[in-house]
Formats: C-alpha cells, sequence, structure tokens
C-alpha cells in the first residue's frame, strides 16, 4: 500500500516541496513571542513601522491607485509616494480595497508574508545556481537561521533590513519584500534560454524587486551586469553557428528585458528623478569596520570556505554568482568610506543584503559538513556490523570509527550551541498590545479634538526605549489621525527637514537629525538659544502643541511666558502655544528675492545658497522680510514681480552678460539691489560702474578654504564667527532699513480650503486688492505645486511657498510634463509587453493545431492510403 502511494505522480512533487516547507517554519520556532506579538498586535509600534503604517493608511484613503500625492499630514505637508517606492503601499491598499480584509490585516500580511517567504526564497536560489542541488538549497536556508531571527546578529552593528529585528522592531518592512522579488527575478532572469512567459515574468518581477525597495533594484543591477558579461563571453567563444545564435538570444533576452522594466517603472521613477534636487539626503558615514563584527567575520569565513568548495565543482551560474557578490562587497567598502556626496548610499541595508545573498556560498559548506556526517553515520553503522561479524576493537576500522563518532558529536555540540545562542530572545516593541496601547492614547484622544495648529513632539531620550518608540508613533498616528505633525521616519521627502529637526532638537533630549545635512543641527549657538527663540520659530513654523515626555523640557517650557495651557497624560505632557498665525497669511513687507543655489544633498560649512541664508534667517527668528527662492538662475533671463521689494544675488550667471548687466542697473534704480562680491565678470563690471546702481548695496565677502562636510546629527560647531553669519548680518540690516510695506487701500481677507493636494484661496469682496499682493502658505514648497492660473510660486523661508494674488487662485499638487510623459512610456512599455505576450501565446496555439492537423492528416493517409484535405 505504501508502495504504491509513493509511485503516484504527485507524491515526488510533494515530497520536493518538503524541504521548502520545513526551512520556512523552522526560523517559526525560535521566534514564538515574536510571532504572537505581531497576531495580536492593534497597531506597529517599530522605529518606523508606525510610520509605514500611518502613510500606507492615508495613501489608501487619498491617494490609492495613484502612485503620486501629497499628504499634509507630516513635514508641513511633503509629497507620497513619490520619494519611496511604492509597492508596499500599494499592495496594502489594493488588499484593503478588495474588502476581504481590515487595513491592520491587510497590513499585516504585506508585513509578514514576504517574512516567512524569505528561507524559501533562499532554498529556491540556492536550488538554482547549484544546479539544483538539494542539499546546498536546504543547507543555505538554514544558515540564515541566525541571520534571520537573532537581533544580536545585527543590532549592535547597524546592519539593518531583512533580519526579524530589522522588520518588525526597526521597521524597515519594504526591504523583505523588495529581496523576495529579488530572488525571484534572478532566478527567472539567469535562465539561458529566455522563453517568452519567462522573459515576461523576469521583466515584470524586475520591476516590482525595483518598485518594492531601492536596495533590491541597486543589486538587481550588478546582477545584471555580471549576467550580460557572461553572455557576451560565451558568445565570443562560441565554436558553431547554433551556439552563437543561442547565446546572441541570450545576450539580446537579458539586456532587453531590464530595459522594458524600467520603463515599466518610469511612472514612478520620473517624477522622482525630475524632483530629485528636492530629495534631502546625505551618505550615510558608516565605518567599515562597524559591519564587520565577530559573528560577521565567522560568517564571511564558512562563505570562503562554501567559495573554494563551489569551484571544485562550477556550475554555470557560479561565476555571475559570485562575481556580483564580490561587486557588492567591494560597494559596501566604498560606500561606507568614499561615496559620493549626492548619493544616499546607506552601507547596513546593502550590507545586510550581501549577508544573506552569501547563504548560497555559506551553504555549500554546511553541505559538505552533511557530507562528512553521513559518511561517518555509515562507517559507525559498519562498525556495528563489524561487532556482530566477531572482529575485536583491534581491528584498524574501530579507531577510524571512534575519530569519527569524535567529529559527529563536536558538529552536534556546535549545532547545539548556536540553536542555545538563538533561542533566549525576546521581541517586545514590535506592535502595540492592548496592555501598553494606552501610553499614547491620552494624547491622541486630546488631539482628535484640537487640530487647530501643528504638533512638535520630542525625541526622548535613547536610552528610554518604550519613550522612543512612542514618540516615533505619536507623530505617525497624529498625523494619521487628521492633525499635522511635524516630523515622521521618511524625513527625505521634505525640505523642510533641514529646519524642523534642528528646531524639534532644541526642545528634546535628544538630537534625532539624522540623514541631513544642516548648519542648524550642527550650530551650537542655535541649540543654546533661549527658549523664547525656539518658540517664536515654532509659532511661525505653526506649532500650537508642544508634546514632551523628559523633565528637563518640561521645567524649560513651564518658564516660558507664551505658554497658555498645560495637559498632563501620564509620563507625557502637551503645552499649548499662543499662536494666532493662519497656515495662509498676508505679509506686512514684500519679500526678497534671492538669485542663489539651491542645495539639499550634502553640504559644506563654508557653503552658500539659499538653504543657508534661509538657515540663518530662521534661527535669527526675523521674519519681516522674507527671502524666496528664485528657480531662475540666469540673471540676462530673470523676471522680477513688482511683488518683491528686493532683490539679492549671490550667483552671477548669464548666458548675455549686457543684458544682465542692464537688467540689474534698471532694477536698482527703483528696488534695493544687493549684491554679494563675487569673481564673476558680471559683478566685476557692476562693481566698476557702481554709480550708475543707485539702490545697489555691496557686501565683501570673506575669502575662506572649503570648510568640512556637515554631517553632524548634533550640535559641534559654533556658527558666531563665521562668514556666513556675517554677510547674513549686513544682508539682514540691509533689508531691514530698506523694506517696503506692502499697501492696499483696505486689509485683505482670505478665505482658504485646503485639501489633500489642492488650495482654494479667495479674497472677500470689499478688500480686493489694486495690485498683487504677496501671500505666504505655510505648506513645503515643492516644484509640483501649480497655479491654476500659472502664476509663479516660490520656495520662501523656512521652506514656505510663496505667491501673489489679487483675485480667487487655486493651487494643484499635480504631474508636470516630464512626469506625464514618464507615465506615458509606462503604460506604453506594459501594453506592448501584454500584446507581446499576447502575439506568443496565438503563435504557439497556431504551432500546436499546425501540428495536430498533419497527425490528423497522416492517420487517415495510413488508413486510405489517401491523402484526405484537412
Amino acid at each position: 500500500m505504501l508502495q504504491a502511494i509513493l509511485k503516484h505522480k504527485w507524491v515526488t512533487p510533494v515530497l520536493h516541496l518538503l524541504p521548502i516547507l520545513g526551512v520556512t517554519v523552522l526560523p517559526l520556532l525560535f521566534a514564538g513571542e515574536l510571532r504572537q506579538v505581531v497576531w495580536n498586535g492593534i497597531r506597529p509600534r517599530a522605529w518606523d513601522g508606525s510610520g509605514h503604517f500611518a502613510v500606507a493608511q492615508l495613501y489608501s484613503q487619498s491617494i490609492f491607485p495613484d502612485t503620486f500625492g501629497w499628504t499634509p499630514a507630516f513635514f508641513t505637508g511633503m509629497p507620497v509616494p513619490n520619494f519611496y517606492p511604492p509597492l508596499f503601499y500599494w499592495s496594502v491598499a489594493l488588499l484593503h480595497h478588495s474588502h476581504l480584509v481590515s487595513f491592520l490585516t491587510a497590513f499585516k500580511l504585506a508585513v509578514v508574508v514576504p517574512v516567512l517567504m524569505l528561507p524559501a526564497a533562499i532554498w529556491i536560489l540556492g536550488w538554482r545556481v547549484s544546479d539544483k542541488n538539494r542539499t546546498v538549497a536546504t543547507c543555505a536556508a538554514c544558515a540564515i537561521l541566525p541571520l534571520l531571527v537573532d537581533y544580536r546578529f545585527s543590532n549592535n552593528t547597524g546592519l539593518l533590513g531583512l533580519s526579524y529585528s530589522g522588520t518588525f522592531i526597526y521597521g524597515l518592512y519594504s526591504q523583505t519584500l523588495g529581496f523576495v522579488l529579488l530572488v525571484a527575478w534572478y532566478v527567472s532572469y539567469s535562465r539561458k534560454r529566455q522563453q517568452s512567459w519567462r522573459f515576461a515574468l523576469s521583466t515584470v518581477l524586475l520591476a516590482l524587486a525595483v518598485l518594492a525597495n531601492f536596495f533590491s533594484g541597486a543589486t538587481a543591477v550588478i546582477f545584471i551586469a555580471t549576467t550580460a558579461y557572461q553572455d557576451f563571453t560565451t558568445l565570443r567563444t562560441a565554436s558553431d553557428m547554433s551556439s552563437r545564435q543561442q547565446a546572441r538570444r541570450a545576450l539580446l533576452a537579458h539586456l532587453v528585458s531590464p530595459l522594458i522594466a524600467f520603463c515599466l517603472t518610469l511612472f514612478w521613477l520620473g517624477p522622482m528623478l525630475n524632483a530629485y534636487d528636492y530629495f534631502v539626503t546625505r551618505p550615510q558615514a558608516v565605518p567599515f569596520s562597524a559591519l564587520v563584527t565577530p559573528a560577521i567575520v565567522v560568517w564571511y569565513l564558512l562563505a570562503l570556505i562554501g567559495v573554494f568548495l563551489w569551484l571544485e565543482r562550477p556550475t554555470s551560474l557560479m561565476g555571475p554568482y559570485l562575481v556580483a557578490c564580490l561587486i557588492l562587497e567591494v560597494a559596501v567598502f566604498l560606500a561606507a568610506t568614499a561615496a559620493p556626496r549626492w548619493l544616499p548610499l546607506y552601507p547596513p541595508r546593502f550590507a545586510m543584503t550581501l549577508n544573506f545573498l552569501l547563504a548560497v556560498p555559506v551553504g555549500y559548506t554546511l553541505s559538505f559538513a552533511f557530507q562528512i556526517l553521513r559518511t561517518d553515520l555509515v562507517a559507525i553503522a559498519a562498525r556495528r556490523k563489524m561487532l556482530k561479524t566477531g572482529m575485536g576493537p583491534q581491528h584498524p576500522g574501530f579507531i577510524l570509527s571512534a575519530l569519527r563518532t569524535l567529529r559527529i558529536a563536536v558538529l552536534l555540540f556546535v549545532a547545539l550551541l548556536v540553536v542555545w545562542w538563538i533561542t533566549p530572545l525576546s521581541y517586545r516593541v514590535a506592535f502595540y498590545q492592548t496592555s501598553n496601547n494606552s501610553a499614547i492614547d491620552p494624547v491622541l484622544a486630546f488631539a482628535l479634538n484640537h487640530k487647530d495648529g501643528r504638533y512638535l513632539v520630542e525625541v526622548p531620550s535613547f536610552n528610554d526605549a518604550d519613550a522612543s518608540f512612542d514618540g516615533r508613533a505619536l507623530n505617525s498616528y497624529l498625523g494619521l489621525q487628521g492633525n499635522e505633525a511635524l516630523t515622521l521616519f521618511f524625513r527625505e521627502a521634505s525640505p523642510s527637514v533641514v529646519f524642523i529637526d534642528p528646531l524639534v532638537n532644541a526642545f528634546s533630549v535628544q538630537s534625532g537629525a539624522y540623514g541631513v545635512s544642516s548648519v542648524l543641527v550642527d550650530d551650537s549657538d542655535f541649540a543654546q538659544q533661549p527658549i523664547a527663540n525656539h518658540l517664536d520659530q515654532a509659532r511661525f513654523i505653526g506649532v500650537r502643541y508642544l508634546v514632551v515626555d523628559s523633565n528637563h523640557a518640561k521645567i524649560r517650557l513651564e518658564q516660558a511666558n507664551d505658554i497658555v495651557a498645560r495637559h498632563d497624560f501620564g509620563r507625557w505632557s502637551i503645552f499649548e502655544l499662543h499662536n494666532e498665525l493662519p497656515k495662509v497669511r498676508n505679509l506686512a513687507f514684500k519679500p526678497a528675492l534671492l538669485v542663489s543655489n539651491l542645495s539639499l544633498k550634502a553640504r559644506r560649512r563654508t557653503d552658500y545658497g539659499f538653504i543657508r541664508f534661509a538657515e540663518e534667517q530662521f534661527a535669527d527668528s526675523w521674519f519681516d522680510v522674507l527671502l524666496a527662492f528664485s528657480a531662475e538662475n540666469k540673471i540676462d533671463r530673470l523676471q522680477v514681480p513688482d511683488g518683491f521689494g528686493a532683490l539679492v544675488v549671490d550667483t552671477f550667471d548669464c548666458d548675455d552678460e549686457s543684458r544682465a548687466y542692464e537688467m540689474l542697473r534698471k532694477f536698482a534704480q527703483t528696488r534695493l539691489l544687493i549684491l554679494l562680491a563675487n569673481d564673476k565678470p558680471l559683478f566685476h563690471r557692476i562693481s566698476n560702474t557702481i554709480s550708475d546702481f543707485p539702490k545697489a548695496e555691496i557686501i565683501r565677502r570673506e575669502l575662506e578654504p572649503p570648510g568640512e562636510w556637515l554631517e553632524s546629527n548634533e550640535p559641534t560647531t559654533n556658527y558666531r564667527e563665521s562668514a556666513g553669519r556675517k554677510a547674513w548680518k549686513e544682508i539682514r540690516q540691509k533689508l531691514d532699513s530698506h523694506k517696503v510695506p506692502v499697501e492696499n487701500s483696505t486689509p485683505i481677507n482670505l478665505n482658504v480650503t485646503i485639501k489633500t493636494g489642492q488650495m482654494d484661496m479667495t479674497i472677500e469682496p470689499g478688500t480686493v486688492p489694486i495690485d498683487e499682493v504677496p501671500v505666504l502658505i505655510g505648506t513645503t514648497y515643492h516644484p509640483n505645486w501649480v497655479r491654476e492660473d500659472k502664476g509663479p510660486i516660490y520656495a520662501a523661508t523656512p521652506f514656505f511657498m510663496l505667491t501673489f494674488v489679487r483675485h480667487q487662485t487655486r493651487l494643484t499638487f499635480g504631474r508636470r510634463p516630464f512626469d506625464w510623459l514618464s507615465l506615458i512610456i509606462s503604460a506604453s512599455a506594459l501594453l506592448g509587453l501584454s500584446g507581446f505576450m499576447i502575439w506568443s501565446y496565438r503563435q504557439r496555439l497556431l504551432s500546436r493545431w499546425h501540428d495536430r492537423n498533419l497527425t490528423v492528416g497522416d492517420a487517415r493517409e495510413s488508413d486510405d492510403g489517401q491523402v484526405h484535405d484537412s
């Protein structure tokens, strides 16, 4: 009976699935507490996880199914998910909108399923690159157990992502999804013969991997390069025409597939790259030594041994795979030591991807050990047989058998030691439970009825884990429930972070600034300003409520004059600030247009530019004459509306010097022109004829060597005597002495309606101004904000929007022409790929139909000796 069952055709596939099921279940045996925490969780409490949850729900409510949108919930407004790979959010929203499960269940499924699939993905990867060696595949999948479940393997080194701790404690939810898709893509892409369905599958999987996680997309580029190089080498060394044709087809497929995948992702990549200047980031300086802990060294040694074992019996994919891992290792090293300033490389995330890819050569090492173990067990069985035949212990085979028994004992001891080491783990901050949900609920309940201002949440000490995670969660869930919080995990999406993070730090016992290049973060003088200054800055940015945890912050705020009320909720307290500034407000004085550079990437301490001067103005708490950024930096093309009272020129770029000279000369006849000394020919020409510029003022700049890069996450330097601050003081003095009031016959009353991605501003009848008046909109500037009447919008200090109105005006956050072109290319690529699949399927059907008719015709001919027309 048993033999009959085993011979059934469905038994073999089921038996082949048993190793995959085994390695999938095995990690769960060591993370029972985590499984319970996630399953019973009410909402995420992970470091970035609460932010992912809030953004995913906001996205599902107001943006889905589009991948281009805006939310006012954080950082005075930010694009979502324009700068963050959208697949994770889109998948959660799709599952939720299917009405099959609740949003919380949909979110948990999107987080947990890729984590459960990770061991199976490693098994399939090992099986594919080892030419279907199931032992190697199983050993590789088992080898990742310590990396996967033991947070001590990565927690002290900054290695984030993929592991249980990286996913559930740090909340890096999308990296696991991206890695699983990366593996699935490579398994399909690496085949020599790319059939039409496999070609389409590889293309779609690569596009999904890129849309799931940036690090997966970057890793895929390396695998594409190594695979294409192998195809090119095979083509060059092919000895016959058939081999050359096959190699040529493989190379063409491996090049065309990524190109189509790139086109498929352009609907998101296009807008992201088009607005990349407004992506705030800098490389993360992580010492390479911090990435290589003793545990990682052991892992690398096991992988190195596996590489030598693999080289003895090479497979078809060994070369491209190992070379890709080597390139990735070099990339991690370079990213940690010499990363380009414009690229947001983060070595620990790439290092974790590399470690999991090295599971395959580690699997070769463990497979070799398993083979030894199996051989030893066979030898021990033979020893028992000898005893039965009457051979004595003096036989030489007994000594060898004893040594093998000792070797088995050592291997088992090491295995048990590893199991003992990873067993006593605790995951306590993954999700809020019923027992600890009350820590933040009272604050959220208060905020639900107080939406008349923004919320600034203190960054608690990182030594207090509960408060730190609760602080992050408060920011996320305040924005989710309709309030406006100042911060979120994805700070790179909003240029306002350059000003908001140091302001939040000023009220906190812990510096929360990370990954941005900001003078205000580095400036010890700003951090030590009186509390009144920081409250003025908070008021200007729209803050009305300060949520603090530490006694230090509470004592400081109790002594402030502008605090009108205090509300205590356990360890958290909310201080209410007197703030009557509306989100959209009229300006009393005309702003100044600044012609300068705009850099939100890594900057030097001595750099000038709009951000530097806006930082100085913000730190000065002087907002009478706001600085506005000119998107046009060519002087000869510059248009300065009458609503500006002054023009400040930091850079003197132009294509037509005479035209630029004349433009500035004409401007200086009626309005203030401030010129910062420069070595450009245009400045020297103006300086030599300064009498022709009656309202021009020249500010001399001190010559100083390039300063250090702004890479600190807390105050380290005093900028009181810096050239940039001295230049700002002169600029302020001249703007203050020449400020131009906004003149109107009657006061202007603005009625503003703000929705997600849209603002309507109307002027009450009877208060229509004679000329356009400057209006400051307390929302983060982004180039995708456009006026319905195509009027100009400017970025203004700190990074708000400035425009001029005289009548009803509507602002909309929408795609620009290049963004629409990217969307059209993606749609065309999808239609083309679908058409290719339909055509291929039709060709196969026609071929089968033709073969079938030929068979029927041959059968008829054999029956009557005649050929019938079929």
